[in-house]
C-alpha cells in the first residue's frame, strides 16, 4: 500500500495560464465550473467570488484557491488587479487531488516566501501563458492545454524543476493549519485505498461492482463500503460517478464528441442517465455546460 507521501510526491502540477491583469465589470459570471483550479492573488480593487457555499471579497495582498471542478460565481463591481494562474494537480492515473480535498480557499499574504515575489518568479518562468484570443465556436481548453505542452517541452530542466517547487510551496499555504478532520480521513482515505482509486480511474469507460473494488483490498463488500464511505466522505458509487462526470467535462471541452460517445467513454451505456447524473453532480446539463463555456471566453477570455 502507498502512503500519503508517495501519493504527493507523485503529484503532476501543470501551469495552463499564467498572467498579470486588469479586469472591469465585465468580470461577471455564474455557474463557471471548469477542469482546472485558479489561484488569484490581488493586488489592488475588490470583486467576489461565490463557491462552496461562501462568499469571499477579493481583497489587495490576499490569495484565493477556486479547485477544479467547482461552481464558482464570479463578481467584480469597479475593477481590480491581480496575477492569475489556472494550474492542475494531478495524480500519475489522472486524478486531480484538489478536486478532493477541502483546504483554505482565502489567506492574507504572509510575511516570508508567500507573497506577489513568488507570483512575480513563476510569470517569469512561465511566458507566453496568457489566455489568448480563440474563434467563439472553438472549445478553448484545448488550445490552452497544447500552448501549455509546447512550452513545457521547451523548458530547461532547471525551469521544470523551480517552477515546480513554487507551485508546490504556494499550494502548501492553501493547506498550513488545516485540520478539518474530514480532510485527515480523505488524506488517510487517498492513502488507504489507493490501489482502489487508481483502479476507478484508469477503468472509468468500464462497469465496476462493489465486489470487484473490495476485492482488490481483501476486504467484504459490505465493510469496503462502509470504511470508504467514512475515510472519502463518499460513497464508492458516488465517487465513480463524480469521477466520470468530471472526465466528461475534460471532454467536453476538448473534444467536439457527441453526448452520446462521452456517455460511452466515461462509463455510461444510457445518455439520458448520463445526462442526469451530469446535472445532478454539476448543476447544469453537459450540453449547455459546453455552450456555456463557448460563451463565456466569446465574452472575455481573460478569466
Amino acid at each position: 500500500m502507498f502512503g500519503l507521501k508517495h501519493i504527493i510526491d507523485n503529484v503532476d502540477i501543470n501551469i495552463l495560464n499564467i498572467e498579470y491583469y486588469t479586469v472591469g465589470k465585465e468580470w461577471n459570471y455564474r455557474n463557471v465550473n471548469n477542469p482546472y483550479s485558479r489561484i488569484y492573488y490581488i493586488t489592488s480593487g475588490s470583486g467576489l467570488i461565490e463557491h462552496h457555499n461562501q462568499t469571499f471579497s477579493l481583497e489587495p495582498d490576499h490569495f484565493y484557491l477556486i479547485p477544479c471542478f467547482t461552481p464558482v460565481r464570479m463578481y467584480c463591481p469597479d475593477r481590480f488587479s491581480h496575477y492569475y494562474i489556472h494550474f492542475t494537480c494531478r495524480t500519475p492515473t489522472g486524478m486531480d487531488i484538489l478536486s478532493m480535498l477541502d483546504c483554505h480557499y482565502h489567506i492574507p499574504a504572509a510575511s516570508g516566501l508567500i507573497n506577489e515575489a513568488l507570483f512575480k518568479r513563476l510569470l517569469e518562468l512561465n511566458p507566453n501563458r496568457q489566455l489568448p484570443e480563440y474563434d467563439a465556436n472553438k472549445p478553448i481548453y484545448q488550445a490552452v492545454l497544447e500552448n501549455a505542452n509546447q512550452l513545457d517541452n521547451a523548458k530547461s530542466p532547471a525551469n521544470l524543476i523551480e517552477t515546480n517547487a513554487l507551485m508546490r510551496l504556494l499550494l502548501s499555504a492553501f493547506f498550513a493549519d488545516y485540520s478539518d478532520t474530514e480532510v485527515q480521513s480523505a488524506l488517510y482515505g487517498l492513502s488507504r485505498f489507493n490501489a482502489v482509486i487508481d483502479h476507478i480511474h484508469t477503468r472509468l469507460d468500464s462497469p465496476m461492482t462493489i465486489r470487484e473494488l473490495a476485492k482488490i483490498v481483501h476486504l467484504n463488500p459490505t465493510y469496503f463500503s462502509n470504511l470508504f464511505s467514512k475515510l472519502m466522505g463518499t460513497s464508492p458509487i458516488q465517487y465513480i460517478n463524480k469521477r466520470r462526470v468530471e472526465k466528461a467535462q475534460s471532454l467536453l471541452l476538448t473534444t467536439d464528441a457527441t453526448l452520446y460517445t462521452i456517455a460511452q467513454k466515461v462509463g455510461f451505456q444510457d445518455e439520458y442517465y448520463f445526462s442526469r447524473i451530469f446535472k445532478k453532480i454539476t448543476g447544469i446539463a453537459p450540453q449547455h455546460y459546453r455552450q456555456q463555456n463557448i460563451l463565456l471566453h466569446q465574452r472575455d477570455t481573460r478569466v
